[in-house]
């Protein structure tokens, strides 16, 4: 191990200096950032504590460096050592190396059971075929709610065969409802898994000049992290597209002209789909004025309407947001496998979580709302996090710096828009 490895950790160690630390971490990934799964392993080693600076160590991780990392911790948690620490690895594992965690399954369902690990859901979703007949048997067989965890696992794996005996064990000994259970899953409510998102989500590689508004408030030590971390920098360009300005279509609440929150192929939203779309919203009234979600029907161009449900003859006066600044981007497929899935609350605004497609990063409960033409639910498309540039010179923020999240009825060619925050 080289000395400025155990100089690191030395200083992470020391409760009065452990805010030191970060200086040298950012050092040591600038210099290499294959380094830090020797810091990493060598902190589960000396078993140091849990800290947002060894998290940081986990998002900058070189990609050969992960599934050693997470497969060291794998095995300390399963020969019974427990930690702050191992437990914020396995919680990065399941997002970022799930590969690692899926050879033992009932190894795995005793970790969700004890609950100091928060698994992503896909962890569950190469639950092999034999083993999910398996669960779906011994919940057919359970008379009590002590079933509840393998339930919920079942529920997330999505398979036809057995998910149906999932949400009704869910739905008998639960306490949400079927709609809730389905929807935590990514897939719409019945007795079959229809998937509303997909997995192969396109990060937005914003502009030059967005990308400088962006950085413009941020401490020098998150502008560090930006540069160096691949969702902000990495990946190959599938499309292209448009941001910022205003569009023909009329808000139907404040009657002002929405803005362009993303202007594609429409391929980029609907696979096979010719021509383009543009996704358009009013950024002063979604989320502030009701209703809670806003819908626009497209036209052939893919322009976006006000759906006439949501029309008032007498507009609204909210407040103004700024508008968003303009800029060429692009949507890039991420060369790794590790951000196919990310998680609002660890990114801890490290990450781009600005995407199209894959699954929507939460920031409260899952939720996908019904077509309003159709009733169907809608399949997410997009999300925006709270780091859109404006032309004020700020960012836009979502209520109080939340999400933005887009879906598409392709039938109705419809879009619905809503946000979540703290």
């Amino acid at each position: 191990m080289s000395d400025s490895i155990t100089a690191l950790l030395d200083v992470h160690d020391a409760p009065r200096t452990r805010n030191d630390s970060q200086g040298l971490l950012l050092a040591l990934a600038s210099e290499d950032r294959r380094q830090l799964g020797a810091v990493m392993t060598q902190a589960l080693a000396r078993r140091s504590a849990g800290s947002s600076f060894l998290d940081m160590a986990l998002d900058l991780l070189a990609d050969e460096a992960v599934p050693g990392v997470c497969a060291d911790a794998w095995r300390r948690y399963r020969e019974g050592e427990r930690s702050e620490l191992l437990a914020d690895v396995l919680t990065f594992a399941s997002y970022q190396a799930p590969q690692v965690l899926q050879d033992e399954w009932e190894a795995l369902l005793a970790v969700a059971i004890e609950d100091e690990v928060q698994l992503a859901s896909q962890v569950w979703q190469a639950l092999p075929e034999a083993i999910a007949l398996q669960w779906a048997q011994v919940l057919a067989e359970a008379d009590d709610d002590r079933e509840m965890m393998r339930a919920r696992a079942l529920l997330l794996a999505a398979q036809p065969g057995t998910y149906a005996v999932a949400r009704g064990y869910l739905a008998d000994w639960g306490r949400l409802d079927a709609e809730v259970w389905a929807h935590w899953a990514g897939v719409a409510n019945g007795p079959l898994p229809r998937r509303l998102h997909d997995e192969a989500p396109l990060h937005i590689r914003f502009g030059r000049e967005q990308h400088r508004a962006q950085q413009a408030d941020e401490p020098s030590w998150r502008k560090r992290i930006w540069r160096l971390h691949p969702t902000w920098n990495d990946g190959r360009a599938h499309h292209a597209g448009r941001m910022g300005g205003l569009l023909e279509a009329l808000c139907g609440s404040c009657h002002a002209p929405l803005q362009r929150l993303l202007q594609t192929e429409a391929a980029a939203l609907q696979p096979g789909a010719a021509g383009e779309v543009t996704l358009g919203l009013c950024l002063d009234c979604c989320g502030w004025e009701a209703p809670p979600v806003r819908f626009y029907r497209h036209d052939a161009a893919g322009q976006p309407g006000c759906h006439p449900s949501q029309y008032r003859e007498v507009p609204a006066t909210p407040t103004d947001n700024g508008d968003l600044m303009q800029a060429e981007v692009g949507l890039v497929a991420m060369e790794s496998a590790r951000w196919r899935q990310q998680d609002w609350g660890q990114s801890n605004h490290r990450q781009n979580l600005s995407r199209v497609g894959g699954a929507p990063s939460w920031v409260q409960s899952a939720w996908y709302p019904a077509c309003i033409d159709c009733g169907e639910e809608m399949r997410f498309v997009m999300q925006l996090d709270s780091t859109l540039p404006t032309t004020a010179e700020s960012t836009l923020l979502w209520g109080s710096g939340g999400m933005l999240y887009t879906f598409w009825c392709a039938k109705c060619r419809v879009s619905g828009h809503f946000w979540q925050c703290t």
